[in-house]
């Protein structure tokens, strides 16, 4: 028979628009009259302000982004808030804020590696920026903070308009954490940051505890946004390409996705392929209900979900088959009973990560590894004990985001040669690269992104000019089809005349309206998520010959 199995991480960065760069055809900002880009030359823009010692325009000081009048109205908003335990608690974390960052230019403040290592900035980041809340009638809706880095739609007219929805957002609005849960405000919700977990915190530091955060926090989003102002000259241009953004990368993004799972990896039903399966990783419990709600997916695919499925984080492998192959047989999971084959080692697994069915003798399993794939041994060593233990599996297909990277550092990152060697040594399992002939170091990159200078982690982020060529650049061969077929003469085998194909997918035509979204080539030099393609891992899709007895 004739099989194809699709694998695709469909996640993406969700929160900060302009967190990794998006390649030129994908940017949703038209190009300036004079014919360069809008988007390249404001981040280049950003670039230099935060890269160099300049640190942007001369008047881009923090005592400018942040003047007298804003830190007495964020001392006496603490002092009132209960965040501190009294007027003098906020004035001191005030006068601490002073002592070390006054002076400073925006591009000094942000760069500021011990600030990072305190988590002054990035601890109320994390908690505030794009929060999930419930409304007085119980609905679920997403708030978020005015600052450059994230997806606030509210157009603002200039810094000091900013400043006041910042306080609103921080102080006066009150939310709902929970279904039925008391309304608070943003401020309470700010943790302590703890000298035992972070050392880098003075114990005058952690005494000051959250009034302190909230400077640093106000300090970060002022001068994001003086920065911002200053590349792309004006408060209102940086917010224009940030909505161009949005638009691209963010609010059709699951529209997108599905379209491509629909018509770019599934297709009809055709004659010519008896088995189709597609995996899919880092789904989220409504997308999987929206594909189903999709009446050409619904009637042609079992669409299989883990039982243990985690709706909290909301992050889950599950698996498509084809119904001309399933032909009606009832689907058994085997999830549970091979992650419990590792005993306390499935500890390490995360929730919904890892799924396996079982149906006319062939175990599907789909998988998203952890970030440097060193749970991706571990779990294909186990699956392949259970395929080689249990005679009712004749064969196995397996699409895995594996998270391999082109270097391999024994115990810390898990490179793809290795892994391939792994596979020929210690399993039956064959990699779709290794049987479509392709070189997995050179041709079978899945992943192509690197960080931008507009966002909290600065020591991540990659010039412009260093995209291809940077270590820090996530381009690597991270996602695979893995084939199992028992050695007996009546189980299933794989047919050797006809040669694998394999193809990459990370461009799609989206603007052929009424028409279905159709496969672009693949393009080796965009870097993505962008408006041609909606995830930051391409699609693989193989094609093989397989029999079954």
């Amino acid at each position: 028979m004739r099989a194809r199995a699709s694998t695709w991480n469909v996640a993406a960065i969700n929160n900060n628009p302009f967190e990794y760069y998006a390649s030129a055809r994908g940017r949703g900002e038209a190009s300036s009259d004079d014919g360069g880009d809008v988007y390249e030359s404001f981040l280049l823009a950003v670039e230099r302000a935060l890269s160099s010692d300049a640190g942007g325009a001369s008047d881009a000081t923090m005592a400018r982004a942040l003047g007298p009048d804003a830190l007495d109205a964020l001392q006496a908003k603490i002092a009132a808030s209960g965040a501190a335990k009294d007027g003098e608690a906020a004035a001191r974390a005030r006068r601490a804020y002073e002592a070390r960052c006054g002076e400073r230019t925006c591009g000094e403040f942000l760069r500021d590696a011990e600030i990072g290592a305190k988590r002054l900035c990035s601890m109320p980041d994390r908690v505030t920026n794009t929060v999930n809340v419930f409304d007085d009638e119980g609905e679920r809706r997403t708030v978020r903070r005015p600052t450059v880095i994230n997806c606030y739609d509210e157009t603002l007219e200039d810094e000091g308009e900013w400043f006041r929805a910042w306080m609103g957002y921080m102080f006066d609005a009150k939310v709902r954490a929970t279904r039925g849960g008391e309304a608070r405000a943003m401020v309470e919700m700010l943790v302590p940051i703890r000298r035992a977990k972070y050392p880098a915190v003075s114990e005058e530091e952690e005494a000051l505890g959250i009034p302190l955060q909230i400077f640093y926090l106000a300090a970060f989003d002022a001068a994001l946004a003086r920065v911002a102002t200053t590349a792309a000259g004006s408060f209102e241009a940086w917010q224009r390409i940030r909505a161009g953004l949005v638009d691209a990368l963010v609010r059709h993004k699951v529209p997108r996705t599905l379209d491509v799972v629909e018509h770019c990896l599934l297709g009809s039903s055709s004659s010519d392929v008896n088995l189709s399966a597609c995996f899919l990783q880092e789904v989220g419990a409504s997308f999987a209900d929206a594909l189903e709600a999709r009446e050409s997916v619904r009637d042609t695919y079992e669409i299989y979900r883990p039982e243990d499925l985690d709706v909290k984080r909301d992050q889950n492998s599950i698996v498509l088959v084809s119904k001309t192959f399933t032909r009606g047989e009832r689907a058994i999971e085997k999830t549970r009973e091979i992650l419990e084959s590792l005993g306390d080692g499935a500890a390490k697994f995360s929730k919904g990560d890892f799924c396996a069915f079982l149906v006319r003798g062939v175990l599907f399993c789909s998988f998203h590894g952890d970030t440097d794939g060193l749970q991706t041994k571990v779990i294909t060593t186990a699956t392949h004990a259970h395929c080689v233990a249990n005679d009712a599996i004749d064969a196995c297909v397996f699409g895995m985001d594996a998270n391999t990277h082109v270097a391999h550092k024994d115990g810390k990152k898990q490179g793809v040669t290795d892994f391939i060697d792994f596979l020929a040594a210690e399993t039956t399992f064959r990699s779709c690269w290794t049987m479509a002939e392709i070189d997995v170091e050179r041709d079978a990159f899945t992943t192509f992104s690197a960080r931008t200078f507009l966002q909290a982690q600065l020591n991540k982020a990659v010039p412009l000019a260093e995209i291809a060529t940077s270590a820090l650049t996530d381009r690597h061969p991270k996602d695979h089809v893995l084939i199992y077929t028992r050695t007996d003469a009546n189980a299933a085998s794989l047919n050797a005349t006809t040669k694998p194909t394999l193809t990459r997918i990370n461009a799609v035509d989206f603007t052929a309206h009424p028409k279905p979204p159709s496969v672009l080539p693949f393009d080796a030099d965009a870097t993505f998520p962008n408006a041609r393609f909606p995830s930051d891992h391409a699609c693989v899709v193989f094609n093989f010959d397989f029999s079954l007895a």
